[in-house]
């Protein structure tokens, strides 16, 4: 069967699992506190996404500042914020999968399987624009003049751009 099936079956069944879920849950503990989960599971999803997704981002920083490329930390990072998303959202078996993403072994064998069917491309370039300042101005704001030839005190001499005030100044 192919993974998209799988995932689109996986994706119109979850609501009917949340559903039987709160039924059997409710019947066994009662609806108010099958609420009161719910909203607790809420609530400690926000708490851990606040404390482990800062963490995994000081994490990305730390290793960015030293030149390399976090990919196992961005994966993690994803995958702590995914689990904080199914424990917010309402239902019990999205906090089931909810609170694995927060556990670090899980995470890592979640990450190790995406690595053995994923092809990862770092592409490394040089920034172009650095300390030069970008003026946008609209079309009838500019025009190009021809410039003198250049000097032999200054080969990289560019054409000029100006604007209309610049005419009024000319002598």
């Amino acid at each position: 069967m192919p993974a998209g099936l799988i995932l689109l079956l996986a994706f119109l069944a979850w609501p009917f699992l949340e559903i039987a879920a709160f039924i059997v849950i409710g019947r066994e503990i009662g609806i108010l506190p099958t609420l009161a989960t719910v909203v607790g599971t809420s609530v400690l999803g926000a708490v851990l996404l606040k404390q482990q997704g800062m963490a995994a981002l000081m994490a990305i920083r730390r290793e960015m500042r030293h030149g390399e490329l976090p990919p196992q930390a961005i994966g993690h990072a994803a995958l702590i914020g995914l689990g904080g998303l199914l424990l917010l959202l309402p239902g019990f078996v999205s906090d089931i999968f909810g609170i694995l993403l927060f556990l670090p072994p899980v995470r890592s064998l979640i990450l190790a399987a995406l690595a053995r069917n994923a092809t990862i491309v770092v592409v490394r370039g040089r920034r172009s624009g650095v300390g030069r300042t970008v003026v946008d101005l609209d079309p009838e704001e500019w025009h190009e003049t021809t410039p003198p030839p250049p000097s032999r005190s200054d080969p990289t001499a560019r054409p000029r751009i100006t604007g209309p005030d610049d005419d009024a100044r000319r002598p």
